[in-house]
């Protein structure tokens, strides 16, 4: 569900991103740079839920998420369908399983299709827009950056403390013409449905996505999003 709402998220808008304010005692991520906590990954297969909450409660699509964990790579396949937005995307992404250090992204069907491959000095390949000319990406940075797609992961592998703020320089290829800050932040601990859980909030330029973490596991429970004033998009396991 991490990379799964990402993907859903761009599928309902396109929001454009900016470098956000940030405290001074952020924590500035770097892939590799040895602070994310990521023992929790495992391999397997889920199906998932994407409910619209508000206004009105109401299911908007299905998705299923692949993960295979080989040789320290991890790989993780997504298949989104939304009928309301006549989408079908399928993603395939690749990370350092110890680091979530990206690799390759390729994204088929969407708003947006890419061919990606990422380096420590960073991201090149192709984007082709729905309605537009392909575009060959040639992105050089100071130093690397993340795919956006990791982003719900990189909550979950977070130093997991109330007010800890971690800012993740990131690039997607809706946006390819620069890398952006994802700004994460850990809030206070809950209780829901008798279990302990962390929220994150993920702030993607105008866009803030909430992620709620398993205390005791790291396991993504739900997700929430507000593509627009008054609508909430929720994210969850079917089974």
């Amino acid at each position: 569900m991490r990379t799964l709402l990402s993907l859903v998220l761009l599928a309902f808008v396109a929001a454009g991103a900016s470098a956000q304010d940030a405290p001074a005692d952020t924590l500035v991520l770097s892939p590799g740079d040895g602070t994310l906590t990521t023992d929790w990954l495992e391999a397997g297969s889920r199906t998932y839920t994407v409910r619209l909450v508000a206004p009105m409660r109401r299911d908007v699509g299905t998705a299923t998420e692949t993960t295979t964990i080989a040789d320290g790579v991890v790989t993780r396949v997504t298949e989104v369908s939304i009928p309301m937005q006549g989408i079908t995307q399928v993603d395939s992404v690749v990370a350092d399983a110890a680091t979530l250090a990206p690799r390759a992204h390729v994204s088929t069907g969407g708003a947006v299709e890419a061919s990606l491959e990422f380096m420590p000095e960073g991201v090149v390949g192709m984007v082709t827009p729905q309605s537009g000319e392909a575009t060959t990406v040639t992105l050089m940075t100071d130093a690397p950056v993340f795919d956006g797609a990791w982003a719900g992961d990189v909550a979950q592998s977070l130093p997991l403390v109330e007010g800890t703020v971690a800012r993740m320089p990131a690039f997607m290829a809706q946006a390819p013409e620069d890398a952006f800050d994802i700004l994460l932040t850990v809030g206070a601990q809950e209780m829901r449905d008798e279990r302990a859980v962390w929220p994150v909030e993920a702030e993607m330029g105008p866009m803030t996505m909430t992620y709620t973490v398993d205390a005791e596991t790291r396991e993504l429970l739900t997700t929430q999003f507000q593509p627009q004033p008054g609508v909430t998009i929720e994210i969850a396991p079917t089974d």
